[in-house]
């Protein structure tokens, strides 16, 4: 009897060691399962842990064979045969022990004077007493162990509470900081905002004391100077040369200083920190005692302890930088003091375009002079060419429609004669007047074409002119028209007289094999092309070459509708004529 009790409990003595390996409840859960099951030789072993507030419970259970898990309803009954408490009901806990009948053997998990959980296996053959005592060691031990794991998982929370308690209040020390940095940034900007409106009142108030720029400048630089505290303040302006050079009359800036002072290359290509200031908008700020030396040559050449500068611009023009140097201020320059002279900066920038808008206004007016001189010019030419256009209308009509209508005049008064064929006669007459229909659908069809005024008119009457266009010259004719239906008849008009034009010209001079004609909206109006592959010409000369008087019409016809014309070519290389016409103002 001793020897068996003491194998059971040298068992379970080494199964509780293996216990105090696991450290969270579930891993000891599980281990006990096993272990359990391996002790008594069991077919179900199944454990409970209570949670300390009572009012819920984790459920772990393990079967001997793997392959058929206990159903959750058996291991409900199972755990409705555990006993109570027996310290706490002592009646409850033997008749429960009585219902198990000796095939479940259970134990609860009291640790610190307190129920953890419950702990059981179940088997067919049931339990010796050695056995249960056994079992009862074990549980003792399992609940120990869970009574500790559930003391380290509180005490990790309480460590885990106390690092995120901590993270909380350097989250709100940080988070004061930042509202403590924002109050004073606010109260900078505020500041700074003063500054500002007070340095474009000086500029207004310095624009309208009627003195020149010099005169200007030097007040300004004064008021500056007083805004940002420094003892000086100086614009440096770009040249048509791409040079930085200062500008004179600046505040505190003595003829020794103004000495030292070169012009330097300014580009928006280079990388000195003049160009990036001019060029890219940075902010230029450098002082003695700065832990980065990289501009303290810049100091040393002005002969400075410190020094600000930003972009100097009108809109999108760079006009150069305004600088500020020698802070009075024991902390120096300030962003807030560079924000007010890009402020001034820009400012001045307006009154600079101001002070040079009367410059610009007196050469729009010479230049309006010009055009308006250039537009009578254009007004005569233009009643010469209709005069001539006459005239080249009376020519056709006389040379072509008049001659056939003669010569068939004729074949018809033959028909009289006795000697003559009249079938022969007649079909001549016929043929003349057939051709003289022709010339006169011709004439008629490039003084006003007939579609020109229904909707989609102008793709046919283009399409019909391109035919005449190949019965004329054989050439292989590619067209390009993309036109909008809103146009108005007149509209229309012009660029039917543009494009026939130079297609006449194509006809008449050209001698070519391939016509491109391209017409499309591009840039707010109509962009034409007429291209061909013959003989060319110099354009130099074409005011002096016959029959290159329509080459003329269209320069003058595309300036008097506000757009423009060019005439491309070269003696062997081909012709092309562009124009565009303006369509704000010619839409239905």
């Amino acid at each position: 009897m001793d020897a068996a009790y003491g194998d059971i409990l040298e068992d379970f003595q080494v199964a509780s060691a293996e216990l105090s390996r696991f450290k969270t409840v579930p891993d000891i859960a599980d281990a006990a399962l096993v272990l359990a099951l391996d002790l008594t030789r069991s077919r179900v072993a199944f454990l409970a842990v209570f949670e300390e507030s009572g009012d819920d419970k984790r459920i772990f259970s393990r079967a001997a064979d793997t392959a058929s898990p206990p159903a959750p309803e058996e291991i409900e009954r199972l755990f409705t045969l555990a006993p109570a408490d027996p310290a706490s009901d002592p009646v409850a806990a033997r008749a429960t022990a009585a219902a198990a009948n000796r095939s479940t053997c259970s134990q609860p998990l009291n640790a610190a004077g307190r129920t953890v959980g419950v702990v059981g296996v179940a088997s067919q053959t049931g339990y010796t007493a050695a056995q249960q005592r056994a079992f009862a060691v074990f549980a003792h031990q399992v609940a120990a162990t869970i009574a500790v794991a559930q003391l380290q998982e509180r005490r990790q929370e309480m460590v885990d509470t106390l690092v995120n308690l901590r993270a909380d209040l350097d989250r709100s020390e940080k988070q004061r900081l930042v509202h403590q940095e924002r109050a004073r940034s606010a109260e900078r900007l505020e500041h700074a905002h003063e500054a500002a409106v007070d340095a474009l009142l000086a500029v207004s108030r310095h624009t309208r004391s009627g003195h020149g720029l010099t005169d200007f400048y030097r007040r300004l630089t004064r008021s500056i100077a007083e805004l940002v505290g420094a003892n000086k303040v100086l614009f440096w302006k770009l040249d048509e040369e791409g040079l930085l050079a200062p500008i004179r009359g600046a505040h505190g800036i003595e003829d020794e200083f103004f000495a030292r002072l070169h012009p330097a290359p300014c580009a928006p290509d280079r990388d000195d920190f003049a160009s990036r200031v001019v060029y890219h908008d940075r902010m230029f700020r450098a002082r003695r005692g700065d832990e980065s030396r990289d501009f303290q040559y810049v100091l040393d050449l002005l002969g400075v302890d410190d020094a600000i500068a930003v972009p100097w611009r009108a809109g999108d023009e760079r006009l150069g930088l305004v600088a500020a140097y020698d802070s009075r201020r024991a902390e120096g320059f300030s962003r807030e003091d560079a924000w007010v002279l890009q402020i001034a900066g820009l400012a001045a920038g307006l009154v600079w375009q101001l002070k040079y808008a009367e410059t610009d206004l007196k050469k729009t007016v010479e230049r309006l002079q010009k055009v308006d001189a250039a537009r009578q010019v254009l007004l005569q030419n233009v009643s010469t060419a209709v005069d001539k256009a006459r005239k080249r209308f009376a020519g056709d009509l006389h040379d072509d429609a008049l001659q056939k209508l003669t010569a068939a005049e004729i074949q018809l008064q033959r028909m009289q004669e006795t000697n003559g064929n009249p079938a022969a006669l007649l079909n001549d007459a016929q043929l003349l007047l057939a051709q003289t229909e022709e010339a006169l659908r011709r004439l008629l069809f490039e003084v006003r074409p007939p579609a020109l005024e229904v909707p989609g008119g102008f793709l046919e009457t283009i399409g019909e002119r391109m035919r005449m266009l190949k019965s004329l010259t054989a050439a292989e004719v590619e067209t390009d028209i993309d036109l909008p239906d809103e146009l108005s008849y007149e509209f229309r008009s012009m660029l039917f007289r543009q494009l026939t034009e130079a297609i006449a010209n194509v006809e008449k001079h050209a001698s070519a094999t391939r016509v491109r004609v391209l017409l499309r909206v591009e840039e707010g109006g109509m962009y034409g092309l007429v291209e061909d592959d013959g003989r060319g010409f110099v354009v130099a000369e074409r005011d002096h070459l016959p029959g290159h008087l329509g080459l003329l019409a269209l320069n003058e016809r595309a300036l008097l509708a506000g757009g423009w014309n060019k005439i491309r070519s070269e003696p062997g290389l081909g012709t092309t004529v562009e124009f565009w016409l303006p369509l704000s103002e010619n839409k239905v």
